[in-house]
């Protein structure tokens, strides 16, 4: 098993297991997690022995989102790098979409935010009893990022999506099937089973149809996906700057009520 920070990376019988591994944070993204998953990803690109690949979350949560603490540690109105630089410091939003390979998210736990963003930006998405899912950005004075305002209107409508974006609200694994976001619902302990199952089923086909049937699908949604990671890049950067954004994360990490916010 390769191991990245923040992530592992498992390799058998075709399939690539690749696991965000920052419990303690509910694999909220880590700077080591942004940093290693497109080097894992590059890793699966260049083995041909890989048809499939997995993505799931270790211990209780698949990934909960951006990393709030970082926020404070770096001061809640200072633009992130990636804000800056624009989407090309951003591999994580369009990843999976351009590995030419079939991806399948497990969702084990907490989906929330760029979390939601990564699970979406997956080919199929199965999810256990247990998870949960939100995009929890405006919540936290920021706009839904990451691809989100392009992969979950695609996945859902644009009413449905709204609704989650617009309220910040959480809903359960039987919800999420209906709505859309995932294919199926499993009990826990067969998450892993059945995704390992659709992953031999898909390593079993001939993989230049499997991946050419992918690029086909993508083809046309990839220059979407761009002018929309534009877009959100260019709203982030606002939100950054407003006393509203400060009160949010400040108010989650203190536990606390937000105060009225101030639309500034």
């Amino acid at each position: 098993m390769a191991e990245y920070e923040d992530l592992l990376l498992d390799k058998k019988d075709g399939i690539a297991l690749i696991t965000l591994n920052a419990p303690d944070k509910l694999n909220a993204i880590t700077a080591g997690i942004r940093d290693s998953l497109p080097l894992a990803v590059d890793e699966i690109a260049r083995d041909d022995e890989v048809r499939v690949v997995i993505v799931t979350g270790a211990g209780r949560g698949f990934c909960a989102g951006a990393d709030v603490t970082a926020m404070t540690a770096r001061g809640t109105t200072e633009i992130p790098r990636h804000a800056r630089l624009g989407v090309l410091a951003m591999p994580i939003a369009d990843l999976f979409p351009r590995l030419d390979k079939p991806v399948i998210a497990a969702v084990n736990g907490p989906c929330a935010g760029m979390g939601l963003s990564i699970a979406l930006s997956c080919d199929i998405r199965i999810a256990s009893e247990t998870a949960r899912f939100g995009a929890a950005q405006t919540a936290r004075g920021l706009v839904p990022d990451s691809g989100m305002t392009y992969y979950l209107p695609l996945a859902v409508g644009a009413s449905k999506a709204l609704e989650l974006m617009f309220t910040g609200e959480i809903i359960g694994a039987a919800e999420a099937e209906k709505w859309g976001i995932v294919s199926r619902v499993v009990p826990p302990d067969d998450l892993m089973n059945v995704a390992e199952e659709i992953a031999g089923k898909i390593a079993k086909n001939p993989p230049i149809p499997v991946e050419l049937t992918k690029r086909i699908v993508y083809r046309t949604m990839m220059d979407d996906i761009h002018r929309d990671l534009d877009l959100e890049t260019w709203a982030q950067a606002i939100c950054f700057h407003t006393e509203d954004h400060r009160e949010a994360v400040l108010s989650f990490l203190e536990k606390r009520p937000p105060a009225p916010y101030k639309g500034k």
